[in-house]
C-alpha cells in the first residue's frame, strides 16, 4: 500500500501538490490527468528518487526514501536518465549484482539481444524505452511505476509489455493517457486533478 501523507511539492516556485494525501492499495492503478499536471512528479516522489518539501510518503509503513524501500521499488520513466556512457550489456550487469536478479529472460521477451553492445547514449527512442522498463522489471519489486510505458514501442513489444503487466505480481502504478492493462475491469483510475483540487 502506498500512502501521501499532506505532500507539499513545488517547481521552482510553482506548486505541484499542496497537502496531498492519497492512499493507493489496488493491485492496477492508472494515473491519468492532463499534460503538467504532475503525474510523473507524483511517481518520482513515490520511488522515493526526489524528497517532498512537505508531509511523508511511505509503502507497506515504510518511508519511500529509505534505502529498504527502494530495493522493493522499480521505475521507468522519462525523467529518470539511463547512465549514457554503459553499453546495455554493462547497465543490465550492474543492475543485475545490484539486486540479484538474472538478466537473459527480458532481454530476450524485448528484443533488445542485438543491441547488448550498444551504448545507451546510441539507442533509439524505442530501445531506449524497452531498457528502461527492463531495468524496472528485472528484480521483480514489489511496487512497479511506470510513466507512458507504451511510449516510443512498436505493437509487438506493446503486446509483450501487455501481457507481462496482467500477469506481473506486483502492485503495479502507470501514469498513462493509454490503456496498457487488458482487463481494465479490475483497474483503480485517478483522475490526479480531482485529488489536486481537493487538497488544501
Amino acid at each position: 500500500m502506498l500512502v501521501f501523507d499532506k505532500v507539499s511539492q513545488f517547481n521552482g516556485h510553482r506548486c505541484i501538490f499542496r497537502h496531498l494525501s492519497l492512499t493507493v492499495d489496488a493491485p492496477r492503478v492508472c494515473i491519468t490527468g492532463p499534460n503538467g499536471i504532475g503525474k510523473t512528479t507524483l511517481l518520482l516522489l513515490a520511488a522515493g528518487l526526489i524528497s517532498p518539501r512537505e508531509g511523508e510518503i511511505t509503502y507497506q509503513k515504510q518511508n519511500v526514501l529509505l534505502t529498504s524501500s527502494k530495493k522493493n521499488i522499480g521505475i521507468s520513466a522519462s525523467k529518470v536518465a539511463l547512465p549514457a556512457f554503459m553499453t546495455v550489456k554493462e547497465l543490465l550487469k550492474f543492475h543485475a549484482l545490484q539486486f540479484n536478479c538474472p538478466t537473459n529472460k527480458w532481454t530476450s521477451e524485448f528484443g533488445l539481444e542485438p543491441y547488448l553492445a550498444t551504448k545507451v547514449s546510441n539507442l533509439s527512442l524505442g530501445n531506449y524505452k524497452k531498457l528502461s522498463l527492463i531495468t524496472a522489471l528485472m528484480h521483480k519489486p514489489d511496487l512497479l511505476l511506470l510513466d507512458e510505458p507504451g511510449n516510443g514501442l512498436d505493437e509487438q513489444t506493446r503486446a509483450v509489455l501487455e501481457k507481462v503487466l496482467n500477469s506481473y505480481p506486483g502492485q503495479i502504478i502507470v501514469a498513462s493517457h493509454e490503456t496498457v492493462f487488458s482487463d481494465n475491469t479490475d483497474v483503480q483510475h485517478i483522475a490526479l486533478e480531482n485529488i489536486i483540487d481537493g487538497a488544501v
